[in-house]
């Protein structure tokens, strides 16, 4: 038998092991007696895992299977146990009635039961019961918070986060409770359980002995980092016991006087100290001074943590930076490759505002370039691009070449970027820079990748005039031979802006033609306006002239949107007032309003009596069109904070937002019979004082 086969009918028997029907009718074990604990837990695996791979089942299905794993309660085998909780709180999302196994589950969170049960009764309480019960359960979440097994707390430290948002009041009295655990007292639960505190949750309890649980000593202080957690969930709104709280368990300039052990503990106070530092500036020195404290601390996780806040601070000094960038520089050398991946893709980021400070790691990062994890010496070289002088530029490109097709599409992207930033920062260095992208542009790789090295051409076409000739013609020779419709578009308008432009305009003309020929009709019909540009732009009359040639063989075209192109283009050759008004004026349509008004115009069965109107449209540059949809680059955004991304898009302009208020308008039904909107004011104007609790404002609109 082939090994293919045999992996063949493996995978058709664990697809019928894991079968939903199968599943379901082999839970008539759940009702045997005696209970079968190794069968059970075998079943129980089995729908665990057929819920984590995405398989639904329905109400009746799991109702069915979550009463019939609760039957399992009366058996005392521990393992058993553990996946009979797994299973009831994935089922209880879907099951119905699931309330009704509260007392078991409550049974073994009392003192007499098994240290093992009672984390997992804790977690799937939290599942089970009804917001509204939060308050009869309240006693026992208190005491589980400060038992002195760690397991536990943790347990309900994490349970309690989870019922925050639907039991506010209830949760929020449990804040001492929740101080006593990040202070890392020990102190008697309401359970009176004894014994030493444990990661894995063994604590040294009677029941414990007689089942053979060795108590370990916990020193992962886990418990910290959930309560500071519900902490900081109870108190979020107050900035002021946020603030309270940072400085006391920040433990001073040091840092060495905090009660927090656990380093994740420290970078979650660290990322809230940064949050309290960017929304309220006047805290600013007191809490960088509590940071750089930390960046003492023996953890490294908590020095790098440190390190990257202050480094990612609005208007951060290069003194300021003196000490994090010492110790980033101190991971560059290090034996682990995550805590050097850490430092050069901080140091990566920081050097986009800050390369003088960066460029004393110069030393240490070109050592990297060299490093065996392709990731680190992607970053130490993007670095090291953005830090570097004009003579190191022809040395980087050479180290550059070597290891590109050893890393993937992500990190190719980054160097790609750094290299556009490089040849803007040092123009004289263009002819290596182009011959290296060019070089790149022709080698496998995803959309992403190309894109990328795309842009980065056509900026260099844009700010760099001595290589405008030589890139448009890589570009020429790129999309003979391009596999991405998006991107030969883009280069084919590009052609029809700077070809007719350049000395020699007839050498490109052989390459767009040939998209006409052999390329998808989004090309052809592309290449067509591109073509048409050169005969409107260009100023020798016989070059229009062969042009005007092409565009009537472009008539017999299959596509009716290469005709129609076709066709107007040759319209504009006859009427020059239309030629300068659709292809040399330098302003165009706002899309957004164009849309709003076409979509209007098509609703309304009235309006197609007369022609549609464009000039109440407002018109904007092209430059400013671009810049409306143009992306960030990933040089731009590298380290910056997801919600740092998402909170800066571009504003939108007044034609945008008067059709944003159209559209609602037309959204409601007694409105209709107003009519289209003629006009909205863009601004909405106050009603109310902004000192009051609730505010009103007005926009103003005309309807024809």
């Amino acid at each position: 038998m082939s090994l293919a086969t045999k992996k063949d009918e493996e995978s058709g028997l664990s697809t019928y092991y894991n079968n939903k029907t199968t599943v379901i009718q082999e839970a008539r074990v759940f009702n045997e007696s005696p209970i079968s604990p190794r069968k059970c837990r075998a079943l129980l695996t089995r729908i665990v895992y057929l819920l984590y791979v995405g398989e639904t089942f329905s109400t009746q299905e799991a109702t069915t299977l979550f009463f019939g794993t609760t039957k399992l309660f009366q058996h005392k085998d521990s393992a058993l146990r553990q996946m009979v909780y797994l299973a009831i709180k994935e089922l209880a999302t879907t099951a119905e009635d699931v309330i009704m196994v509260t007392s078991s589950i409550m049974k073994d969170m009392q003192p007499n039961s098994e240290v093992i049960y009672r984390p997992n009764a804790i977690r799937a309480l939290c599942r089970i019961i009804d917001p509204s019960m939060a308050q009869g359960v309240e006693r026992f979440f208190k005491a589980a918070i400060v038992d002195k097994n760690t397991s536990i707390s943790s347990a309900a430290l994490v349970s309690a986060y989870h019922l925050f948002p639907a039991a506010k009041d209830v949760v929020k009295r449990w804040v001492n409770e929740a101080q006593e655990a990040v202070q890392g007292k020990s102190s008697s639960s309401f359970f009176n359980s004894s014994g030493g505190s444990s990661y894995l949750g063994w604590g040294s309890s009677s029941s414990n002995t007689t089942s053979g649980y060795q108590p370990i000593p916990s020193t992962s202080y886990i418990t910290q980092y959930h309560a500071l957690g519900l902490l900081y969930l109870i108190r979020q709104q107050d900035r002021m016991a946020v603030t309270k709280m940072i400085q006391q368990l920040g433990g001073g300039k040091t840092g060495a006087g905090t009660v927090l052990k656990n380093p994740l503990a420290l970078c979650m106070l660290i990322r809230y100290a940064a949050k309290i530092m960017e929304e309220d500036p006047n805290m600013q020195r007191q809490i960088l001074e509590l940071i750089e404290g930390w960046l003492r601390h023996k953890s490294d996780m908590v020095n790098l943590e440190a390190a990257r806040v202050i480094c990612e601070i609005k208007g951060v000094t290069a003194a300021q930076l003196t000490k994090p960038i010492a110790v980033l520089q101190l991971f560059l050398s290090s034996p682990k490759s995550s805590l050097r991946f850490a430092a050069t893709r901080t140091l990566a980021a920081l050097a986009l505002t800050h390369p003088a400070s960066v460029a004393t790691c110069n030393v240490d990062l070109e050592n990297l370039i060299s490093d065996q994890n392709r990731s680190v010496a992607t970053y130490a070289i993007t670095t090291l691009l953005k830090t570097g002088n004009e003579a190191s530029v022809d040395r980087l490109m050479k180290q550059i070449s070597g290891f590109m097709s050893e890393i993937s599409d992500e990190f190719k992207v980054i160097i790609v970027d750094a290299i556009r930033s490089l040849c803007l920062k040092f123009p004289a260095k263009h002819a290596s820079m182009l011959s290296f992208l060019s070089g790149v542009l022709r080698d496998e790789g995803g959309y992403d990748f190309k894109r990328a090295i795309v842009e980065a051409i056509f900026d260099m076409i844009k700010f760099i005039g001595d290589c405008k000739e030589q890139a448009l013609s890589h570009l020429c020779e790129f999309i003979e031979d391009c596999e991405f419709t998006k991107l030969s578009v883009r280069i084919l308008h590009l052609l029809g802006l700077e070809g007719p432009k350049s000395p020699q305009p007839t050498k490109y003309i052989r390459y767009i033609y040939n998209r006409v020929v052999l390329e998808n009709a989004t090309v052809r019909a592309a290449a067509v306006s591109s073509l048409a540009k050169f005969g409107l732009n260009a100023g020798e009359a016989k070059l229009s002239k062969s042009v005007n040639v092409l565009l009537n063989r472009c008539l017999d075209d299959v596509d009716d949107e290469v005709r129609d192109r076709a066709a107007m283009y040759l319209k504009l050759y006859e009427e020059q007032q239309l030629a300068m008004t659709y292809v040399k004026e330098e302003s165009v349509y706002s899309l957004s309003a164009l849309e709003s008004k076409l979509v209007s115009y098509l609703s309304d069965p009235d309006a197609g009596e007369k022609p549609f109107d464009a000039s109440s449209i407002p018109k904007v540059s092209r430059e400013q069109a671009a810049k409306e949809v143009a992306r960030p680059s990933t040089l731009e955004t590298i380290g910056v904070p997801s919600s740092s991304k998402a909170a800066t898009p571009p504003p939108p302009s007044a034609a945008e937002t008067q059709s944003q208020y159209a559209q609602q308008l037309a959204e409601i039904p007694e409105f209709t019979s107003y009519g289209q909107v003629l006009y909205s004011s863009t601004k909405a104007t106050q009603l109310t004082e902004s000192e009051t609790e609730y505010q009103v404002s007005v926009l103003f609109q005309f309807a024809s």
